[in-house]
């Protein structure tokens, strides 16, 4: 038994259906050249004017009937679903992955969104966090180093 009346089911798919339909309207993939926002700042130019965005992922609550209960308990015991998100660097999504479980590993819903369609092209390349782990099109944090101290804490003081 559900434990949403059978209208909120109904208005949920309403709502995806007409996203679904609407994505064309808003959604672009990333160009393949250089972001302005990479070209501009001497810091990150050269070193970054392949890089297309960044990836991450988000826990989201999700309301889920008692017996699919077991998946979708995340680590910290909450009941999330896991969403991946792709933006460019001036801030727009180009691809969103979500319905996975909570307790589902960020790089088992990239290899996903991987055949389902979203392409990495040859020699770029996306930020992403370690859980994502290091493969070809991901550039990843190094394990153990602590990256920005200086900035962190001089932020504090602006």
């Amino acid at each position: 038994m559900s434990r949403f009346p059978v209208n909120h089911v109904r208005y949920f798919n309403l709502v995806l259906n007409s996203l679904i339909e609407l994505h064309t309207s808003f959604v672009t993939l990333p160009v393949n050249e250089c972001p302005y926002e990479v070209e501009r700042n001497k810091k990150f130019y050269p070193y970054f004017n392949d890089v297309l965005g960044a990836i991450d992922g988000t826990h989201i609550f999700a309301p889920v009937p008692a017996e699919h209960l077991g998946p979708f308990r995340n680590r910290k015991g909450q009941i999330t679903q896991n969403v991946m998100a792709v933006c460019t660097f001036d801030l727009q999504f180009c691809y969103v992955l979500a319905g996975w479980e909570g307790l589902a590993h960020d790089g088992n819903i990239l290899n996903n969104a991987l055949d389902k369609g979203f392409i990495i092209p040859d020699g770029k390349y996306y930020l992403c966090d370690a859980g994502y782990g290091l493969r070809k099109g991901c550039l990843t944090p190094h394990r153990g180093v602590r990256y920005h101290l200086r900035e962190q804490y001089q932020s504090r003081y602006r």
